[in-house]
């Protein structure tokens, strides 16, 4: 038992010795800085005149490099229509065609057609669009249908038949980056003239969930629509929103 009494002893008389000789060790220290204070207090001196020096030369570097990289943003933005769309592809009906035919983009990048739909006409004319992508394999692939649709189908089934198509685009083209404009709103007197068209608002949110749920992009453009963009049927569009049309398309899929 006495032995097990004298560790703690030990130990605590190794604790004490070490203390006293850190504090001794800190007063020398403490003399030894005393009394080369001047020299200290030059060298400090000089080396918060070297950092100043250095944060100067820092900060100018920095701000060089940002306005190099505003710079380089710009032109990528600015690039034209074409060179953003190089590797894309654009899907759709009548309002689509628009993007060609008033040359904000090659036809070689649009695949239009009047009265395409995902149900209009068994959607026979969007499966020939979406066979043709099949085999170009654009690197974004962004689709444009529902206007033809809203007076010959229910949501529900407008919804189905839109999910069989971008499951099968994406097992078809996995490599590819998929995104789905949203449908645009109509005048308001043409809505009042046909009440299917009021259903817009209700079919793009079941798109976005449509999209949010497969992992797709949603392009949300009903904002970009003004009342003097619109055409005189009150659905079609003037030159003027294709211009804001591709840019956003551009932008949310990072062209």
């Amino acid at each position: 038992m006495e032995v097990h009494k004298r560790k703690p002893l030990v130990f605590r008389t190794a604790i004490l010795a070490a203390a006293i000789l850190a504090a001794a060790g800190i007063a020398l220290l403490t003399v030894r800085l005393t009394e080369q204070k001047p020299d200290t207090d030059e060298g400090l001196k000089r080396l918060q005149s070297l950092e100043k020096a250095d944060v100067v030369r820092v900060d100018q570097k920095i701000q060089e490099l940002e306005a190099a990289e505003r710079a380089a943003d710009e032109a990528w933005a600015n690039r034209p229509p074409n060179e953003k769309f190089a590797n894309a592809l654009v899907l759709g009906d009548s309002i689509t065609q628009g993007l060609s035919e008033y040359g904000v983009l090659d036809a070689g990048r649009v695949l239009a057609q009047r009265g395409a739909g995902v149900v209009n006409g068994n959607g026979e004319e969007m499966r020939n669009q979406t066979a043709r992508a099949k085999s170009l394999a654009p690197q974004v692939l962004f689709l444009a249908y529902g206007m033809n649709d809203m007076k010959v189908t229910d949501q529900a089934s407008f919804l189905k038949a839109y999910r069989e198509m971008l499951e099968d685009l994406k097992a078809s083209l996995p490599a590819t980056k998929i995104c789905v404009n949203s449908i645009l709103p109509v005048r308001q007197q043409t809505a009042q003239a046909n009440p299917a068209y009021a259903n817009i608002p209700q079919y793009n949110e079941g798109l976005r969930a449509l999209c949010e749920e497969l992992e797709i992009l949603f392009i949300d453009n009903t904002d970009l629509v003004k009342e003097e963009y619109y055409a005189g049927d009150g659905i079609h569009m003037s030159p003027s929103y294709y211009t804001d049309w591709v840019n956003r398309m551009a932008e949310v899929a990072g062209l």
